[in-house]
């Protein structure tokens, strides 16, 4: 009983840090100018994003609090997933300007595959590039979309 009451508070504390998260998210988001829904802004995706991470966190809370499921391996493997995926794609933001559209797509598909799915270097290694050059193909050069090419220039 009292082990499931500090497993109940673990991962209510886990959903109240992603609540937080996504609060910061929305806020930081509101500042870029959010368009409409036919021309959408620097923020609209932002704010899109970062009002679904609330949504499911807040809906995350509530099933944590009613201890409607108790935390097995398979709810912390979960719990670690998203925790990787939401650094890389930090890693990803951080990296984007500076790195270069290309390698960082590579990078974080990659990483995901890899880390998070447990696929293999291969696997991972040829999904991140296909993921990246058929990305950029569509974005660069059919839509002509600025990307940064990074210091490589790439």
């Amino acid at each position: 009983m009292l082990e499931e009451r500090g497993s109940v508070k673990r991962a209510a504390v886990a959903w109240v840090l992603f609540v937080c998260f996504a609060v910061v998210a929305f806020y930081e988001a509101a500042k870029l100018p959010f368009g409409k829904t036919n021309a959408p802004g620097a923020g609209f995706f932002p704010t899109v994003l970062a009002a679904l991470l609330a949504l499911v966190s807040v809906i995350g809370l509530v099933v944590a609090l009613r201890g409607g499921h108790e935390e097995s391996h398979e709810a912390r493997l979960v719990l670690k997933k998203i925790l990787l995926t939401v650094v890389a794609l930090l890693a990803f933001a951080f990296m984007f300007e500076h790195v270069g559209y290309l390698v960082t797509t590579f990078l974080f598909v990659a990483f995901v595959l890899r880390a998070v799915e447990g696929k293999s270097w291969v696997q991972a290694g040829v999904v991140g590039l296909s993921a990246s050059l058929v990305s950029y193909v569509i974005f660069g050069l059919l839509l002509g979309a600025p990307l940064p090419a990074g210091f490589l220039r790439v």
